[in-house]
């Protein structure tokens, strides 16, 4: 029995000394959690590198922001230059937003994605962001931005509450790559804008692959995510004729909180031309209604559906062609095309096909509520 003891106590011995227990511990504060990059061209045609990360230091009360930018050819050869006047080991594991430029948008930015895609300690949930204007400006003024909270979670708020309304798409590292892989749909980004005093959502970025082709204001925006069918609530503002509209009143049109979207596509291919017929079924509220009519009279709901259908209609198609001019497909319509209709899919070249091909809209607003007032 004193044997077995012995035994199990050399064991519980040689255990710890083997087992140290927090070997490769990492102190908070002596790390860099990158929480913002920004990746732009040079004046020299480098790669303009800038980041942000918190000072979390014992003795600092206020919340600190860092941010520091290098220029070299290879985002690792930037990181590793600023890693030499950081003081802290750089990690990318919390990366909240990745930022390109318009500018070097439009010339592709999958390669730059290449670095995260290898290294697993970078996330691939990542929100990616296109600029108008230049990241490492925009990081640096919203350093100084008293009233809001730190930038990266400040814009990550911003971005939120803009896929909550369905006025921005979600697009992070990831789902960007899948879809430039796939050939076959067109990644769409959220665009920012900025000034000294904030930061503004401006729409979204329209891809063909990589490259930046083309932009939509937030209005726009909504239009597409409702064609992406994108179950999202969102406000339609409609400001064209209602019924018995007055010239005289200051205050017109109508708010309607589009909260239920139903989208069907239907493809064929007609003389080698692909025709593509969408319809979407939205159910409507009103939130805001000035004319003098009463809604709970079902001709004048009916006409004021009718109405709004057909300004959404117009807008669709407005677009649609834009879309096409531009060559951007993140409806996804080669997709649909590629699956359905494949040995068609192999014989054309579907970014030159796609510009000519046939859009039947139809819209139908089904007004379900006006709340308490008539």
């Amino acid at each position: 029995m004193k044997v077995i003891k012995y035994i199990l106590l050399i064991f519980l011995c040689i255990n710890l000394l083997l087992q140290t227990g927090c070997w490769d511990q990492k102190l908070f504060e002596e790390i860099g959690f990158i929480l913002q990059v920004g990746i732009e061209e040079s004046s020299d045609h480098n790669i303009l590198f800038s980041i942000t990360y918190p000072i979390v230091e014992r003795d600092t009360e206020e919340k600190v922001e860092f941010m520091a930018a290098s220029s070299e050819k290879l985002i690792r050869a930037s990181r590793e230059k600023i890693s030499n006047i950081s003081g802290k080991l750089l990690q990318g594991g919390k990366i909240q937003q990745i930022y390109f430029s318009k500018e070097i948008s439009t010339k592709g930015i999958n390669e730059f994605f290449e670095l995260f895609l290898r290294d697993p300690e970078n996330p691939l949930l990542a929100n990616v962001v296109i600029v108008d204007g230049s990241p490492k400006e925009m990081l640096e003024w919203s350093l100084e931005f008293k009233d809001k909270p730190r930038p990266a979670f400040y814009v990550n708020n911003l971005l939120m509450d803009a896929r909550r309304r369905g006025v921005v798409p979600e697009t992070r590292i990831y789902n960007f790559s899948i879809m430039y892989h796939s050939k076959t749909i067109d990644p769409v980004t959220p665009l920012l804008r900025y000034t000294k005093k904030d930061i503004v959502i401006g729409g979204c970025a329209l891809f063909s692959s990589d490259k930046m082709v083309g932009q939509l204001d937030v209005d726009q925006t909504i239009i597409l995510n409702a064609l992406l069918g994108e179950e999202k609530k969102f406000n339609y503002t409609y400001y064209g004729q209602t019924p018995n509209k007055s010239e005289e009143k200051i205050k017109m049109g109508s708010v309607l909180t589009i909260r239920d979207i139903k989208r069907k596509i239907k493809t064929s291919i007609e003389n080698d031309v692909p025709v593509i017929n969408i319809n979407l079924n939205l159910t409507a509220l009103i939130d805001e209604y000035t004319e003098e009519d009463s809604l709970d009279k079902q001709e004048i709901k009916k006409t004021m559906g009718d109405n709004v259908a057909s300004s959404i209609k117009t807008e669709v198609q407005k677009l649609i062609k834009y879309i096409q001019n531009i060559g951007s497909d993140p409806i996804g319509i080669g997709e649909l095309i590629r699956s359905k209709y494949n040995k068609y899919w192999k014989s054309i070249k579907w970014k030159e096909v796609y510009k000519d091909a046939v859009f039947n809209v139809d819209v139908k607003v089904n007004i379900e509520s006006y709340g308490t007032l008539k």
